[in-house]
């Protein structure tokens, strides 16, 4: 169910915040920080009197003008959802990002930084999130500017309408359609552009696209931006330039998302025989490119694993094949080595010796959602190879993965942070369990990303997922009742030409 309408908090009438107040500068009055507090990676002291010793004080003009804040319709959800102010990357006063920029496309760019940013990784470490590199950008890329304005529209856009509330909600989707039309034509214009820099700056945007699409519902466009956005990651990282310093880890955390996203999009989407490209999943670029992001990535998910699960969908039916896997035989000794490849990896020595994590993550909580994965992958090679099924290989029996996926699950608490990590493989084992209780808990926890987190994620992914596993369950059950217990979901699914980003 849609969360309770939150009260929405209006900006102060009174005074700037105090650190706006001291400088002499201009404050939009939000709640709970102000903006320009925000931007400039300060801690906005709020609105009352701060009490400090043997402090001198500058002259307080009370005279200057707030910035112009956000219209009434455009509440600003951080006032609903964050408990204290986010510090974000700072942007020198002598060129405010905000200048140019309308009410109203200032606000869509509060949010992206303060909000969207969070969402796009597993644990927000305020400056060190990648993510946030990208705003000062926007000024000297338009196509950039307008895609992350439309990313942020269509974020409040889902925000609201899951709240029930259609006329901002209606408002939001017109802004974010508008803008991702101007981003495209923009970027058809600079698509010739062929330095490094403007190569990156072109893959971030079109990667954006598809996390606007995953914002939406996962069923649009993605394939389409995935496939161009591949194309570039070859050309960056398969020559000798390097990346300026101060933008590599973004396009490190771009490109990761890319070629995740391509990994899961696989899963469950038709024929994606268009997406072999050796120079890339070689071995050593697609592990290279996500070993670089694994502090960041949302999904928790081992690179190694994710090979795993690309190299199963390679095996499905209809799917290109490798000379080494052409025929059935060589389909189940290529699928065993996988699942002997996943059953031996060890996931608590990966996630321990992850770099750059923050030393208050949940280690264990990542290990679990890790370990769910791996289970998860186990499924899916079974489901992709049915004829594994034949193996003799302990705990690898449908149902047994099943119990284990659920177990690693059941340890992350459903108000978790890393519960945004868990949506694939609890889709997984949603699709396959015939349990009906087992099917009611894996709805739940889809449901509790939404709204159960300490903040809200209204990624329309989610419930896209939760639409399709309701439609397996009902083709599951009518084939049941016809004398059909042995139905393959996924081999279902992907001959349907389905195209779902599930991640």
């Amino acid at each position: 169910m849609p969360p309770k309408k939150p009260h929405h908090q209006k900006a102060s009438k009174t005074k700037a915040c105090y650190n706006c107040h001291r400088k002499r500068l201009r404050c939009d009055k939000s709640l709970p920080a102000c903006l320009k507090c925000s931007i400039n990676g300060e801690e906005c002291l709020g609105y009352g009197i701060v009490l400090r010793w043997a402090a001198l004080e500058t002259p307080i003009d009370d005279n200057v003008d707030p910035l112009p804040r956000a219209p009434d319709d455009n509440p600003d959800p951080s006032s609903q959802i964050i408990k204290r102010p986010v510090n974000l990357i700072k942007i020198p006063l002598t060129d405010p990002l905000l200048n140019g920029l309308s009410t109203k496309a200032r606000w869509y760019m509060h949010h992206f930084a303060t909000i969207v940013c969070r969402d796009l990784v597993s644990i927000d470490q305020k400056e060190r999130n990648p993510f946030r590199a990208i705003i000062p950008l926007v000024r000297k890329f338009d196509y950039l500017q307008s895609v992350v304005l439309a990313t942020a529209a269509m974020h409040l856009s889902t925000i609201h309408k899951y709240q029930g509330r259609s006329l901002p909600s209606e408002s939001a989707l017109v802004d974010a359609l508008m803008l991702k039309s101007r981003a495209l034509h923009l970027l058809r214009a600079a698509i010739n552009d062929n330095t490094l820099t403007d190569k990156a700056m072109i893959l971030s945007a079109i990667v954006f696209l598809v996390n606007l699409d995953l914002i939406d519902s996962g069923r649009g466009g993605w394939k389409a931006h995935v496939e161009a956005a591949r194309r570039l990651i070859s050309s960056l990282y398969l020559t000798k330039a390097h990346l300026d310093g101060a933008i590599a880890p973004l396009v490190n955390a771009i490109a990761a998302d890319c070629l995740t996203y391509r990994i899961y999009g696989s899963t469950i989407s038709g024929n994606t025989s268009s997406w072999s490209d050796n120079t890339i999943d070689d071995g050593v670029v697609l592990p290279y490119i996500l070993q670089n992001a694994e502090a960041y990535s949302y999904h928790c998910a081992p690179p190694a694993i994710l090979q795993i699960i690309l190299s199963a969908s390679q095996l499905c039916s209809g799917s290109s094949t490798t000379p080494e896997t052409d025929g059935g035989a060589g389909r189940i000794v290529t699928a065993a080595a996988l699942l002997h490849k996943a059953r031996n990896f060890d996931v608590q020595t990966w996630v321990y010796n992850i770099k750059g994590l923050p030393p208050d993550d949940d280690l264990e909580a990542r290990v679990s959602v890790a370990s769910a994965h791996r289970a998860a992958a186990c499924l899916f090679v079974l489901l992709s190879v049915p004829e594994a099924g034949l193996l003799d290989i302990p705990l690898l029996e449908p149902k047994d993965l099943v119990q284990e996926i659920l177990g690693h699950l059941s340890c992350i608490p459903d108000n978790h942070v890393h519960l945004k990590g868990t949506v694939w493989p609890t889709f997984v084992v949603g699709a396959e369990t015939d349990d009906l209780n087992e099917r009611a808990w894996c709805l739940e926890r889809l449901v509790a990303v939404w709204t159960k987190n300490p903040w809200t994620y209204p990624w329309g992914y989610v419930h896209t997922a939760m639409e399709m596993l309701q439609e397996i369950w009902r083709l599951k059950d009518l084939a049941a009742q016809q004398g059909d217990d042995g139905i393959n979901w996924l081999q279902r699914l992907k001959a349907t030409g389905n195209s779902c980003l599930i991640v």
